[in-house]
């Protein structure tokens, strides 16, 4: 582990810039009196006879020089984030003010805090397991209601009760193994059998349907990365303005207009949207033009969801055609646009495109639009009551794990159906509950605690 756990760290942990508050931020032994040496309260006591979780109002001084009117609070080991001696104090916002309180501070022997620190001592001091630490990170980073709601949910301990519930299972069948292992004529295992298989398939069950939610998970935490594709002039681009409720796209009627990627993020109905406009696709000898193409192609391979736009008031051309043979119908929404140019409901050709879903909409007057955003969440999101409630995967590190989890269950349901005997049974199952100790940070590897914490910003 790279970070010393022994001392005493500090950091702002407010965002740079001009603001009402600014905190500076200390966890460890020395935290009190490092601050106590440069606050001066208005009354009586200091934060070293202060209650835990009392703010103090007072003055950090230096030198005789009062740098700023501030509130202090203590929150006493261990009832704290860290588990830690944790103080905070609270200074007018601006650069100026915090960054001359920390100064003064990790001048009496406190050291700056790398990026994630504080977090990392909150898992490290059994406060937070690893979901529930990258679930504070998620709740910084949420790109949309959803996703804050999602992120709640895991630091609360979903994820982690569903893993251990589990992992009960898991121990209760290792500890039968080990012991018919050591005490072969009682014949723990053989005489429970039927609870072993039942547990095992609960287990199995549990861990299927976790990983089940791995793509709702990840949508939610990082948004659905949406491609809008079609031939030229067909309003990609004026899609993209209605979806994001402004003209951030350049719309004419010459074809090649869009020559790259414009990539912008929206919320629909507290679902966030990579809504990527891509370049038309047709083919070109202009070599600008047939570089944004391939971009355009390699967006839609890349996204978890295409809305191939197709003009409705005109007949399908062989550029269309094209397009539609190469998407696949599980991550595409045709999208008929211009439908207010349109002499009927649907476009002759629509029967054409059966294997597809479809919408029609108008890009221009905004007619469509609700039909168009009620697909893409329920696509996303299927029933969301399980989204809101339910313990989910919400990442690739989680998802890994899980699915070696599952691989170790299957396992041993198979060798206890086989009666291949307790010692490779024990194998299965540790693999098992060391699989899922990787989820909540037990057994993860050292390096990759490392690499997770060093994406958190500096001060949480």
């Amino acid at each position: 582990m790279k970070w010393k756990t022994d001392d005493t760290i500090a950091a702002i942990a407010t965002p740079p810039g001009v603001g009402g508050v600014a905190i500076v931020r200390l966890s460890g032994a020395a935290a009190p009196a490092a601050v106590d040496g440069l606050f001066r309260p208005s009354g009586k006591a200091g934060l070293a006879d202060a209650p835990s979780h009392r703010m103090l109002h007072g003055w950090i001084e230096h030198e005789g020089r009062t740098v700023d009117e501030v509130l202090a609070v203590r929150m006493k080991a261990p009832h704290s984030y860290t588990r830690e001696e944790v103080v905070e104090v609270h200074c007018h916002g601006g650069a100026l003010a915090a960054h001359t309180i920390l100064d003064l501070i990790c001048g009496s022997g406190v050291r700056l805090a790398e990026a994630g620190e504080f977090t990392f001592r909150a898992f490290l001091n059994g406060r937070l397991d690893l979901t529930q630490a990258e679930a504070v990170a998620d709740i910084v980073r949420a790109p949309s209601r959803l996703g804050l709601h999602v992120s709640a949910n895991q630091l609360r301990g979903r994820l982690h009760g569903a893993i251990e519930e589990i992992r009960d299972d898991l121990r209760h069948l290792a500890a039968l193994v080990a012991a018919s292992i050591d005490f072969p004529d009682e014949e723990a295992v053989t005489v429970q059998r039927e609870d072993c298989l039942a547990r095992l398939s609960r287990s199995r069950e549990r861990l299927e349907e976790l990983l089940e939610t791995a793509d709702r998970g990840r949508i939610l935490r990082e948004g659905l990365a949406v491609a809008i594709a079609g031939k030229p002039n067909v309003g990609k681009s004026s899609l993209l303005n209605a979806l994001l409720r402004e003209n951030r796209a350049i719309v004419t009627e010459i074809p090649g207009t869009t020559r790259d990627t414009v990539e912008e993020v929206a919320e629909l109905g507290g679902l966030a949207l990579r809504l990527i406009d891509t370049a038309g696709i047709r083919e070109s000898r202009d070599r600008v033009e047939r570089e944004g193409i391939a971009r355009s192609r390699r967006a839609m391979e890349l996204a978890d969801l295409t809305l191939l736009v197709v003009d409705g008031s005109q007949a399908l051309e062989a550029e269309d055609r094209r397009l539609l043979e190469a998407a696949d119908p599980a991550r595409t929404l045709v999208t008929v646009n211009k439908r207010d140019l349109m002499a009927a409901p649907l476009p002759p050709w629509i029967g054409e495109v059966d294997r597809f879903e479809a919408v029609t909409l108008s890009a221009l007057t905004g007619a469509g639009l609700d039909g168009l955003e009620e697909w893409v969440r329920h696509w996303a999101l299927r029933d969301e009551r399980p989204v809101l409630e339910d313990a989910l995967i919400t990442n690739l590190r989680q998802k890994h794990a899980a699915a070696r989890a599952l691989e170790s269950v299957e396992a041993a349901h198979k060798a206890l159906l086989e009666n291949v005997g307790e010692e490779l049974l024990a194998v299965d199952l540790s693999r098992a509950l060391d699989a899922l100790g990787d989820i909540v940070g037990e057994t993860t590897a050292e390096d990759l605690l490392d690499r997770i914490f060093e994406e958190f910003c500096i001060g949480k």
